[in-house]
Order: structure tokens, then sequence, then C-alpha cells
């Protein structure tokens, strides 16, 4: 990479880092305008892969990485001077202002974009714990009628794109203003699954080529939520609460299966914002069916190793901040915020 190139992607990086573009003009500019011809373009390409193409671009960048600072490390000890070392370091801060660049301009500057609940739809003043604990007890209600028939039908497999879920987003996303639907992305299994399984994570928007990429041990119950949730995030919606609020609408307006995934994901999300007795009081209300879902889903993060889950949600919470989602891994919590103060639910 030449000199002039690399100054060039680092001046880039660091002014993107530390100048602030106004929400209204990352909406106008990149959310609604450039994205989502751009994910049109990246999610066709990637979803003609067999294979992740994040877990290729990975693994390309870890070998240039150790091939740069095992050339310059070499050169150092031939010559005993400190020089290379500095070389390595600059070559290394030119990729990952590279990888920067590319992860704002491809998928990230949608974290920049006004929050869901600036926008003149959100009243604050709906939410309030009377709506909160009419929400968790209607989630249960929903959850028990709709069991027989959502597993009657079935629920899609880890590799499929369901229909159904494909149009609700799109009805979803239409009404929330953006200007083409969203190309789904197929839902593919990574080499980062045994951190997946370590970590509890459910799945994941990987940013280079708009993939999307789902946990395999996830429930059937739980795999429309979860893709709801991520494709979510594919059609821009970057902060975790917005991604479920956008997901969560999509699930629930479409299939038997979808629909009971989004009730049983809302109960766990409503309940957790209880009180100790009001949370134990609802969720006794949940008959044998969907208490087996719900322990089929328990035992699954049940097999999470603590010490790489507590890592990875410190990671993540300091990586949400950094993108200036002030709350960081708290914003998961505020679907239900969003849900009643839309007058959504």
């Amino acid at each position: 990479m030449l000199p002039l190139v690399q100054l060039a992607l680092i001046a880039a990086a660091l002014g993107a880092w530390l100048v602030s573009v106004p929400p209204a003009w990352i909406e106008r500019g990149f959310s609604r305008d450039f994205y989502p011809s751009l994910q049109a373009a990246l999610t066709s390409l990637s979803n003609a892969s067999p294979f992740a193409l994040f877990d290729l671009i990975v693994i390309l960048l870890v070998v240039v990485v150790l091939a740069v600072w095992t050339h310059y490390l070499r050169r150092a000890w031939r010559t005993r001077r400190p020089g290379p070392v500095g070389a390595a370091l600059w070559h290394t801060a030119a990729m990952a202002a590279f990888i920067y660049v590319w992860f704002l301009g491809s998928w990230g500057l949608n974290y920049r974009r006004v929050p869901a609940d600036a926008t003149p739809a959100f009243d604050a003043s709906r939410v309030t714990p009377a709506a909160l604990r009419a929400l968790a007890a209607r989630a249960v209600r929903e959850t028990n009628s709709r069991y027989a028939l959502a597993h009657a039908e079935g629920f899609p497999a880890g590799n499929v794109v369901p229909p159904a879920l494909a149009t609700a987003l799109h009805t979803v996303e239409q009404s929330l203003g953006r200007p083409r639907p969203t190309v789904p992305a197929r839902p593919k299994r990574s080499l980062l699954t045994p951190f997946f399984r370590a970590a509890g994570v459910d799945g994941m928007l990987a940013p280079f080529a708009l993939e999307t990429l789902l946990n395999p041990d996830l429930t059937g119950p739980e795999r429309p939520a979860v893709l709801a949730h991520e494709w979510a995030h594919l059609s821009g919606y970057a902060p975790e609460d917005e991604a479920s609020f956008v997901g969560l609408l999509a699930a629930l307006d479409a299939d038997a299966p979808s629909r009971y995934s989004a009730w049983l994901t809302l109960v766990f999300d409503t309940t957790a914002l209880l009180t100790t007795p009001e949370r134990q009081a609802l969720l006794s209300q949940l008959e044998p069916g969907p208490r087996e879902d719900q322990r089929a889903i328990v035992a699954r993060l049940l097999r999470r190793v603590d010490v790489v889950q507590r890592a990875s949600w410190v990671a993540y919470d300091g990586y949400l901040k950094s993108q200036g989602v002030d709350e960081g891994i708290q914003s998961y919590g505020g679907v239900v915020r969003l849900l009643i103060g839309t007058g959504r639910m």
C-alpha cells in the first residue's frame, strides 16, 4: 500500500472518528439514500456464496497482519534496529484505518442516524408501569394461544429465508419510510460458532459483506425472532433496541411460527423489567408447551462459558458506546420502551 494512500486512510479514519455529522444528514444522505442500494448489491453478492464471506475476510486480514509483522520483526532482528517495528506499526495502523472506513461506509454510519425515540411517532408519556404490565400480560396470553398452531406449522431451518417473514419486514420498512425493501440475507453458519456458543451470542450482522450469521444451536421457537432482529440490522437499524423493535414488528406481522417466536421473545423482554413477584406471577401462567420452549432456551444459554460471555459483553458494551450508543448493552432492553412509546403495542 502506497504511503500516501496509507496516510489518506488514517486521516479519513481519524476524521470520521472525530468529526460529528448531524444525524439528519446521515439519515438522508446515507441511511435512506446510499445505504439501501449498497445493501442490495452486497447482500445479493454474499448470498451467492455458500460460506460466510466474513470468515474469509477475517482469515485474510489475520494472515496479512501476521505476514507484515513476521517480515518486519525479522528485519529488525537482522539489523538490530527498531525502525522496522515502527514500519510494522504504521502498516498495521493503515490496515486498521482501512477496516474502520470500510465498516463505516458499508454499514456503521447507521449508528449515527436519527434515533427512533427522537421521531414524532415516539411519545414518552405512553411508557408507564401500567403499560409495561399490560404488555407483559398480553405477551403471556398470546404465547399460550399461539403455541399449538406455530408448532403444527413448524419453524424454519437455520439456513432458510422464510418468505412470510421477508414480506412482513418489507411492510414494516415501508411504514418506517425506507425507500426500497431490504434484500434478505440467507442465514449462514460461521467459523465463529464456537465463540457464539461460549458467549451466548444468538447471531450477528457481518458488516463487511452484509451477511446474517446465526448460532446453529438456536431452538426452533427462537429462530424467527432472532433472524428478524438481524435482518433489521441489515435494514440499517444499528442500535440493538431499534433492531429488536423493527424485527419484532416484522415477526408479529408474519406467519404463525414467527408470531409465536415474537411473543415468546416479548415474554422474556417484558417480564425482565417487572418486579420479582410480578414476574413470577406472570411466568406461572405460561402453559406447559411454552414453558417447555422456555426451558429449552434457558438450557441452551446455560451452556455458555461465563468467562467468555463476560469478556465478550464487556467488549461489546465498549463497542456500542464507541458508536454513540450511550446505554451500551443496556440498549437491548429499550425495545419494550419503543414498542409502547410508539403506540405499536
